[in-house]
């Protein structure tokens, strides 16, 4: 059986997925910690799901192509560099999750799968 080690654990809960829609309910602590409202954004980064909150990711890329922006791109060049920075950030968000997971600790808490 596999061992998952999770550097902090604000809250952790069982939750039933219905297998012929695929739906599962999102228990109210973790909808209201996040602030969402109709949707959500879901993530696969190795065998880790990561839910976040639409209005964060929003928020990041329009930083993101401000500051392009006022780097002086235009046209194409711009969309181009949008494109490139925005698969840097998702690859460094992949690489910290993963080097987490690795990462051994005293205060990691293991959770057999």
């Amino acid at each position: 059986m596999a061992t998952r080690k999770f550097q902090s654990l604000a809250a952790y809960k069982r939750v039933h997925i219905n297998p012929e829609t695929r739906r599962m309910t999102l228990p109210e602590p973790f909808y209201d910690a996040l602030q969402l409202n109709d949707e959500l954004m879901l993530a696969q980064v190795g065998q880790v799901l990561i839910v976040r909150n639409p209005e964060e990711i929003v928020t990041t890329e329009t930083d993101l192509l401000a500051e392009i922006v006022d780097e002086g791109f235009t046209g194409q060049e711009l969309v181009q560099e949008f494109a490139y920075r925005k698969a840097q950030q998702e690859h460094r968000l992949r690489q910290h999750i993963l080097q987490e997971e690795d990462t051994a600790s005293s205060a990691q808490l293991q959770i057999e799968l």
